[in-house]
């Protein structure tokens, strides 16, 4: 098709599409004179815009292929030509966008005066430019006189060198509307926010008799300061006051257009409100209200007349092949069915008001659409809702919700005690005196808490601040000065005082508290209650360390949980949780496994996957599985958990915070360290934010980082945060306490990497001491404190070293199991001491097997031979000359791969030349082994065993 042929068809076409199918016929006979040839062209197109054909053929599609590449040509020519254009005191850089009816262009002021950037919009070819050049007029008087913040205002005009006119207009550098909300993750009420910003600048112009007539989110931008700011009112019209009339030119935007507009009627300001009412339900949602047959401008527009929109409550959970759904509802910070609650119901009403199909059923004004919106922020009644008094009931109760629920609570319980002594009238008097006690004891919590809230207020505080310790501590005092006679409300209260204290980290208080209330509970006959309180009775024991009477105290409690209803279900599935964690820090790993897999099954039928609690018992698995060197099982379940966990949090959650403590074990052994530290970092920022610098968990946060810090051989920073956990912990939790042994060891293993010897034996000492005393012997914690102090000791040139060392083989052995590979360290270690220190074990049984484990779990060239060398030295050692050779292509084999200065290296360098002097019959030598040297994977983790070879010693 030429390109005059292909003209005449786009006349024809221009012509007809405005009129009803139907007169399509008679028009083209008349006006193709006969040309069959031209009529079936001009249907075909006609066909593919209105979607009657799936793909326009023959020459409609010649023609539509033609067109495209005649107006690539042209825009690419446009672009070369008016680059470094002067239009007034502006020079166009490079065109950034289309309006209706032109080109934008980025511009920066050209005269000198000042440093400045607008945006220019010229006139697009192929118009009448009479026409064209009134509307431009039309325009720069509309947006002279709008002078608004979130209105990008007129900067200058004037008449291009070839006549077409233009409008210099203030560059806006944002992102459209729906992009920002999608890419920041903002919740319903921050996007609301945004839109009653868009509200306030469309009610602005339309007070002033303008409307925009083509809102879209590519004309809403969002600064990079989070202010709104509207473009692009190039198709705007004045409205006759008297009339309210505007032009009836078909300029809009199909998938943002009014029905008024598809149909050709009189535009008023009822079309922004449609609009709007298109964006809030994109905002809320992420996807639009109609779902044409297919994508062309002409099915839309049929969507937009004939069908209902869905509702956005319905929309969001829409079952998508794709999974949007969850997708898209994470990026609200909620689940699909959270979000769905959300918007059913007041938003529903609100968004399905503003896309009635008729324009008098819309909102009156852009102001009667914002007001609705203001109301449901702030739990107010909506008027598109029309509720009856139950409706404003609701509403009323939830903006008012604790107020309410006190009421509520004291009306209820009067209400109750009415009906019950009615009913009791016909009762024997048991029961009468059982209603008479539930009443008090309502009355009482009720006094109870009103009394505790008087102790924040001003008035009664004497202008001093009250923190939440405080008001724990004064609220105890009061239960037990003022309850005395009443057991089963104390017991209750102090239960819930045992909980707030747990997670202030105030361990010690909630003990006493939960021990009391336990107590109490029994005495009562108040098996539930018992039950909760003896919960918090072995949560706070957990945390004090005290693990054996955690297993103590929920071993019976479980044998209690026999109900099969869901309350106990949860309950049992709670006191699983919690002796998976006993177990694992006693070393009973097995049973600890079946503890949480009973756990997690029970509330994965019980909550699902998304639940906090189920996430929280994968997390905990996580660690079991590091220490059990399942890695690869350990970090799948730890991905897969915090990606789920960042889809339906906020950056601030402490559930986020577990769940990046989970993965940072395990990538820790793993590598890279530089991931482990990224993670760490994050965490300890939430647990910072949220807990404040001081909590336990903050503390725990820090002493991992600080693992994570000493791997990378940043040695100086990781003994300051050791030291400043020390301080935290120490003050919290005694001296004696499983978390200070923790600490007390890496910072001995640190201080020897340092170069302090005598410190770091001091300290090593203490952590096996801690140990020994709440675990004894064959534990692993137990079997790394001998590991880190025989190493100690084997720089320092003490005897004692080997005897530490076979020790903590034992240990090993003992808690891990001897098929375990967690000796291998250990046994290493060993094996250098016997040549350095003496004395030599003949046999070299501890390098034997150290070889064995090496070769079957390790594998690698370097650590093979880094195990085999210690071998040969034990046998030059002990005067097997011939084992010579291999020990120097073992060391050749190192310095090859590690290089001479990487401290494996050095140690079988020195090694060496002990094995000589002792194969000489020379006594034998230790050689303090200079720091630092090559980073290796640590091990950490809050309950994660002893390390690879070649560092010092274990870090945890």
């Amino acid at each position: 098709m030429d390109a005059e042929r292909w003209n005449r068809v786009r006349a024809l076409f221009d012509q007809l599409i405005e009129l009803p199918r139907e007169q399509w016929q008679s028009r083209l006979a008349e006006a193709c004179g006969g040309d069959a040839a031209l009529e079936r062209e001009v249907l075909d197109l006609l066909a593919a815009d209105t979607g009657t054909r799936a793909e326009p053929s023959g020459l409609a599609a010649e023609g539509m292929a033609l067109l495209a590449d005649l107006a690539q040509r042209d825009e690419a020519n446009e672009r070369e030509r008016l680059a470094g254009t002067r239009l007034g005191p502006f020079r166009l850089l490079h065109r950034i966008g289309s309006g209706g009816m032109g080109a934008v262009w980025l511009a920066e002021r050209a005269d000198g005066e000042f440093a400045q950037k607008v945006a220019i919009k010229l006139i697009r070819s192929g118009w009448d430019e009479a026409e064209v050049d009134a509307r431009f007029r039309a325009e720069r008087q509309i947006l002279a006189g709008l002078q608004h913040p979130r209105i990008a205002h007129l900067i200058d005009g004037g008449v291009t060198p070839d006549g077409k006119p233009w409008l210099a207009l203030e560059y806006v550098d944002g992102i459209d509307l729906a992009r920002y909300g999608e890419r920041h993750r903002l919740d319903l009420k921050r996007r609301l926010e945004l839109f009653l910003a868009v509200c306030e600048a469309v009610a602005y112009a339309h007070a002033r008799l303008v409307v925009h007539r083509d809102l879209k989110p590519s004309n809403i931008l969002v600064c990079g300061d989070g202010s709104v700011k509207l473009l692009d009112f190039g198709i705007a019209k004045l409205i006759d006051a008297q009339s309210a009339q505007a032009s009836m030119t078909r300029v809009f935007t199909p998938e943002y257009a009014a029905p008024e507009q598809v149909r050709g009627e009189p535009v008023t300001t009822a079309v922004d409100v449609y609009a709007l009412g298109l964006l809030l339900y994109e905002l809320l949602t992420g996807r639009r209200p109609y779902r044409p047959e297919n994508a062309t401008p002409a099915a839309y527009e049929r969507a937009v007349l004939e069908q209902a929109p869905t509702r956005p409550s319905h929309a969001v959970t829409r079952d998508d092949a794709d999974g949007s759904a969850a997708a898209l509802s994470a990026q609200r910070r909620l689940t699909p069915q959270r979000l769905k609650r959300e918007l059913r119901g007041d938003l529903d009403a609100i968004v399905l008001k503003a896309l009635r199909k008729e324009p008098a059923q819309r909102y009156a004004s852009v102001q009667d659409f914002a007001a609705d919106l203001r109301a449901w922020l702030q739990h107010r009644p909506v008027a598109a809702r029309r509720g009856g008094w139950r409706y404003g009931a609701a509403r009323f109760l939830r903006r008012h919700a604790l107020a309410a629920g006190m009421a509520l609570f004291a009306a209820t319980a009067l209400l109750a005690g009415f009906v019950i002594a009615v009913w009791q009238a016909r009762q024997a008097s048991l029961q009468r005196d059982m209603a008479v006690a539930e009443s008090v004891k309502s009355r009482a919590v009720l006094e109870f808490m009103g009394g505790l809230f008087e102790l924040a207020d001003p008035d009664k505080a004497r202008g001093e601040k009250v923190t939440a310790q405080e008001l724990l501590v004064r609220g105890t005092e009061r239960i037990r000065d003022q309850l005395s006679e009443q057991p089963a409300v104390r017991a209750e209260l102090l239960s819930a005082m045992a909980g707030a204290q747990l997670g202030l980290g105030v361990y010690d208080q909630g003990l006493l508290l939960a021990k009391e209330a336990s107590g109490l509970a029994r005495a009562t006959g108040d098996a539930a209650l018992h039950r909760v309180a003896e919960l918090r009775h072995a949560r706070a024991l957990h945390h004090l360390g005290r693990y054996r009477e955690v297993l103590d105290s929920l071993d019976p409690l479980r044998e209690t949980l026999t109900q099969p209803d869901r309350a106990t279900e949860t309950l049992r599935a709670e006191v699983d949780f919690r002796r998976g964690l006993a177990l694992q820090a006693v070393n009973e790993l097995e049973d600890a496994d079946h503890a949480y897999a009973s756990a997690h099954a029970a509330q994965l039928r019980l909550h699902g996957a998304a639940d906090r609690r189920t996430q929280v018992t994968a997390f905990a698995h996580v660690s079991l599985l590091v220490l059990r060197g399942r890695m690869p099982e350990a970090e799948r379940r730890a991905r897969a958990t915090l990606e789920a966990v960042r889809r339906s949090t906020s950056e601030t959650d402490p559930h986020r915070a577990r769940a990046l403590d989970a993965l940072a074990m395990v990538v820790a052994n793993t590598g890279p360290l530089s991931e482990a530290e990224a993670l760490r970092r994050e965490e300890l920022r939430i647990r910072q934010a949220v807990l404040g610098p001081e909590h336990p968990d903050t503390i725990a946060t820090m002493a991992d980082l600080a693992t994570v810090l000493h791997a990378q051989r940043d040695l100086a920073t990781a003994a300051r945060m050791y030291r400043a956990v020390l301080r935290h912990r120490r003050v919290q939790l005694g001296n004696m306490h499983p978390s200070i042994a923790t600490t007390v060891n890496n910072l001995a293993v640190c201080e020897l990497e340092l170069g302090e010897l005598h410190t770091a034996r001091d300290l090593a000492e203490e952590a096996l001491r801690i140990r020994r005393t709440h675990y004894g012997p064959h534990h692993h914690t137990t079997a790394i404190s001998f590991h880190a102090l025989g190493v100690i000791e084997i720089d320092l040139g003490v005897a004692a070293a080997v005897d530490h060392l076979r020790q903590a083989v034992e240990s090993y052995d003992a808690a891990m199991g001897a098929d375990s590979g967690s000796a291998l360290g250990a046994l290493r270690d060993l094996a250098r001491a016997q040549v350095l220190l003496g004395p030599l074990d003949a046999s070299c049984g501890a390098a034997e097997r150290a070889l064995g484990i090496s070769t079957m779990r390790e594998g690698d060239e370097p650590s093979v031979a880094y195990t085999r060398a210690m071998l040969a030295a034990c046998r030059v050692a002990s005067g097997r000359a011939e084992d010579s050779a291999a020990l120097t292509a073992d060391l050749q084999t190192l310095r090859k791969h590690w290089g001479a200065d990487d401290k494996r290296t050095r140690k079988i360098a020195v090694l060496a030349q002990a094995a000589d002097r002792s194969g000489r019959g020379l006594p034998p030598v230790a050689a303090v082994q200079k720091p630092p040297g090559r980073a290796v994977a640590t091990r950490t983790g809050r309950a994660a065993p002893a390390g690879t070879s070649g560092r010092p010693g274990p870090l945890e």
